[in-house]
């Protein structure tokens, strides 16, 4: 019986959190999934991530978009950003499913709170840290349960960890612990996650090469892209690391910090009655090593995303070491959060006008570059816009999709863009403006309702646009 309404009240819940997904299906675009989204139709024309395509990304972002445009076959930005939040629902509420399946009503709490509270850090958009928070919460669920799993969950735990690495590095340091502390409860059973998890490596470095994803992920992000964008500079900028969830209680008016505070303060009042429980802070802390305000948010806080369903997983667990008389005033603080009117499902969201603010002008440059180029033609994007290099079938110019601030500290990644940029033959479209002198020396500007735009094309390429090419960019408003 209890299991029966523990399912009911998910499908409530999973129907209300589609309503939610389906309203924000074109709200906030941002580079890191647009890069996801660019790099998967690179891989789907023939490019070897890592090797033709430079990112510093786990793999499994790629790989995993790559097989929802496949399956989809979207054929303009519109449905491509619509289907792509659609299968982030779909992976979303399987995880749900299995979690309730699994952990009942702790599962429950889970998916009700985190369900709701991941729009504000980005979790329903295809990153990193969306597709690793489900497994790592499976992970921690098992990991306080305290039963020792089965045969079937231990290989479960093995496909699991195998999600985190491919797809994560700041959350290996909290998998190891936990892997640290299964090998001494689980001994010799160890040895079945550790199967599930090398046969799944080795699947995936049978197509893909394991020295590009260790250079690429491991080796250049240790020593130039950490370093250059590492948030954690000073000694108090450590404290609040270590101090993280009690600076919810200083942190204004932020509905998350309000969350994050209800939530740890059921652990707190938990570990009163069970010191052990102490114990699941470094963990905690672990799992964030990027984000130093409680009430940071959307662009500034989308690291957090796993950190904060971890946390809601040990609040779930803690609820089940209180007395009812304590449960209760917590149980009526959730309920007044939940009915806050800055809660997502309180909120009204124009798609089309979503869509107009954040995707049609990337559409409108997509449309003319797929009109202005030639098989062959090189493309650079260097304002951070990768989805106008979408199903152009332009080449890139140098390995490098995104043009990120840090990179030039990577020597080869320099010499690449410098034996393009400034070499005989420069790429034939350029998007953004961050070459001025060989913009205005070898490229002309492509203008739009009158106004000058980043899009480029090189002067010898521009002299072979025909009529028929500007009949067609005319109706989205470009002009010579």
């Amino acid at each position: 019986m209890i299991k029966k309404l523990s399912i009911l009240l998910l499908i409530i819940i999973l129907a209300l959190s589609w309503r939610v997904s389906q309203s924000r299906s074109l709200s906030l675009h941002f580079v890191d999934e647009e890069d996801h989204l660019a790099g998967a139709d690179l891989i789907n024309r023939g490019y070897k991530l890592h090797e033709r395509i430079q990112s510093n990304h786990q793999p499994l972002v790629y790989f995993g978009s790559a097989v929802i445009q496949k399956l989809t076959r979207p054929d303009n930005i519109f449905m491509l950003v619509r289907l792509t939040r659609l299968a982030m629902f779909a992976y979303g509420a399987l995880w749900s499913l299995l979690l309730v399946g699994r952990f009942s009503w702790t599962g429950l709490i889970f998916v009700l709170f985190f369900e709701f509270l991941k729009y504000g850090l980005l979790g329903n958009l295809l990153l990193m840290e969306s597709l690793a928070v489900y497994p790592a919460v499976y992970l921690f669920g098992v990991f306080l349960g305290g039963d020792k799993p089965r045969l079937p969950e231990l290989l479960f735990l093995g496909f699991c960890s195998f999600l985190i690495v491919f797809n994560l590095v700041p959350l290996w340091p909290w998998l190891g612990v936990i892997w640290l502390v299964w090998l001494i409860k689980l001994k010799s059973k160890i040895i079945y996650p550790i199967i599930s998890f090398s046969i799944l490596s080795l699947l995936l470095f049978s197509f893909y090469s394991p020295t590009a994803w260790f250079k690429e992920t491991i080796y250049n992000n240790w020593l130039y892209a950490i370093p250059a964008l590492n948030q954690i500079k000073t000694s108090l900028d450590w404290q609040k690391i270590i101090g993280f969830p009690f600076y919810s209680f200083t942190t204004g008016n932020s509905m998350q910090a309000q969350f994050i505070r209800l939530f740890f303060s059921g652990y707190m009042l938990a570990a009163i009655f069970n010191w052990r429980l102490l114990l699941l802070y470094p963990l905690l802390l672990l799992a964030n090593n990027r984000v130093l305000s409680p009430g940071s948010a959307y662009y500034e806080g989308f690291h957090l995303l796993p950190w904060l369903g971890l946390m809601i997983a040990v609040f779930s667990y803690c609820l089940t070491k209180l007395k009812l008389k304590f449960i209760l005033p917590l149980a009526v603080w959730a309920l007044i959060l939940l009915l806050n009117k800055n809660m997502p499902y309180f909120g009204k969201t124009d798609v089309d006008y979503e869509y107009f603010v954040n995707y049609s002008t990337i559409d409108d440059f997509n449309f003319a570059v797929k009109n202005l180029t030639l098989p062959g033609d090189r493309m650079a994007i260097t304002a951070n816009q990768p989805l106008v290099h979408w199903q152009t079938g332009t080449d890139l110019a140098t390995r490098q999709l995104v043009y990120y601030g840090w990179e030039p500290n990577v020597p080869e990644l320099k010499a690449d863009y410098e034996r393009v940029f400034y070499g005989n033959n420069p790429p034939e479209i350029i998007y953004g403006n961050d070459e001025p002198v060989l913009l205005s020396q070898k490229y002309t500007n492509i203008f739009r309702r009158g106004q000058p735009t980043e899009l480029f094309i090189r002067n010898d390429r521009f002299s072979q646009i025909t009529d028929s090419q500007w009949t067609a960019l005319a109706t989205r408003g470009f002009t010579k």
